[in-house]
């Protein structure tokens, strides 16, 4: 498919480029996680003399807490860091149970603590689940910091009892929502509203130099208090800090009540970029009736054949709702390089991680034997898991096949 020019975005934000081969993966401290899918999440909090980890686990299937208490098994080691991960420094198993889990449809939230060791800056907390009903094993991998001034370290969100964290980067307007410690100390946090539509990843193959990033604009200021629940009324970026003489605070995106679905056309028509040539992504981006540009899109290019249509929006939107779910940072999943990645190729063979990079391993499709997608963990005021795509033109041999997959509706 040779006419598309993979979406070349008017603002190019937080971005910087590399050079490494795309075919060279290797890296001392590797932490090797073999399932292919992406299905848990993990961040933590200091806990005084220990650090407590979160570690949220997407389960396909319905359970309770009783039935989640004998499927899984839990267990961790925590390591110096990833290249140590032959120097065990303590071990142990988890339970799960009411006093330490949460159950919301089929997403399980367990924490737990781990005692800080003596005289470590940081460690590697790598944690394996296995699902007794279906052999499967999980493995997850979180990067911990013992002594730390971040404020992200001590505080995180949890619903409007205080009691369910929300360990992730999004939450959703009118949800009532409270911010606070392990150790419950009340603080008053400064809070900057951003209004500021981000753009969506620029193409793998992009490897121009990046226009200088954008200033974002503080559209309000308020504030709130730790351990007092408040909601936030309007989707945007918020940046909640102690001290605006902070490096980092803690970021947030607050999205329209059905994030992480897209269900509104207007909005549906945004991640086809990664699929469409130039001008179909200025037809459906400038469209005045957004619902017949989406209906007339897939219907052209499955060539009016509407179950290969149905099967293909279905997947689609499948991966850009877990995109969103998984990869949500200062903007929404879809619009991050990982997300980008994730929509398009799917889930990776193997994933390679490091403590600042993170390797994504593709060998299953004929067109090639193997494709390395690196990440490099970036400075981020608002997010402390944002991550950039090394961008290769070599890239282009693999990328617009996989396109031209998803535009003939063989991508299900």
């Amino acid at each position: 498919m040779k006419k598309i020019l993979l979406f070349v975005p008017i603002i190019l934000f937080l971005a910087s480029c590399s050079s490494t081969s795309p075919k060279k993966a290797k890296e001392q401290g590797e932490s090797k996680v073999l399932l292919q899918r992406f299905l848990s999440k993990s961040r933590f909090l200091d806990n005084g003399s220990s650090v407590r980890i979160f570690l949220s686990i997407d389960i396909d299937r319905t359970f309770t807490l009783a039935e989640a208490s004998k499927d899984f098994v839990i267990s961790y080691n925590l390591y110096p860091d990833y290249s140590a991960k032959q120097n065990s420094l303590s071990t142990g198993n988890v339970a799960i149970n009411a006093e330490n889990s949460t159950q919301e449809g089929g997403l399980l939230t367990v924490w737990f603590d781990i005692p800080k060791p003596k005289d470590l800056l940081t460690g590697l907390a790598f944690t394996e689940i296995k699902d007794l009903r279906t052999g499967n094993k999980i493995f997850n991998d979180c990067f911990l910091r013992f002594q730390s001034g971040k404020v992200s370290d001590y505080f995180m969100f949890y619903d409007k009892t205080g009691k369910t964290p929300l360990a992730r980067n999004y939450f959703t307007v009118q949800d009532t929502v409270v911010l606070k410690s392990l150790s419950d100390k009340q603080e008053t946090f400064k809070v900057f509203k951003y209004r500021y539509d981000f753009e969506a990843a620029i193409s793998p193959m992009s490897t121009t130099p990046r226009a200088a990033s954008k200033s974002l604009f503080v559209d309000s200021s308020f504030t709130v208090t730790s351990n007092k629940p408040f909601v936030l009324k309007s989707d945007a970026l918020y940046y909640f800090t102690r001290d605006t003489t902070e490096s980092y605070g803690i970021g947030m995106v607050v999205a329209d009540k059905r994030f992480p679905k897209m269900t509104r056309p207007e909005k549906l028509v945004r991640p086809l970029i990664y699929v469409s040539t130039n001008a179909e992504t200025s037809d459906l981006y400038n469209s005045k009736d957004p619902k017949r540009s989406l209906d007339n899109y897939w219907l052209n290019i499955m060539q009016g054949n509407q179950g290969t249509a149905k099967r293909t929006i279905k997947s689609y939107y499948q991966r850009v709702e877990q995109a969103n779910r998984l990869f949500t940072t200062y903007k929404e999943g879809w619009k991050t390089d990982k997300g980008m990645v994730y929509i398009v190729m799917g889930d990776p063979t193997r994933i390679t991680r490091t403590k600042d990079k993170e390797v994504w391993t593709y060998t299953r499709n004929s067109q090639y034997s193997e494709v390395n997608f690196t990440f490099t963990r970036r400075a981020n005021q608002f997010a402390d898991d944002h991550y950039e795509l090394q961008r290769y033109a070599e890239y282009q041999s693999i990328w617009f096949p996989t396109v031209e997959q998803w535009r003939n509706g063989d991508k299900i």
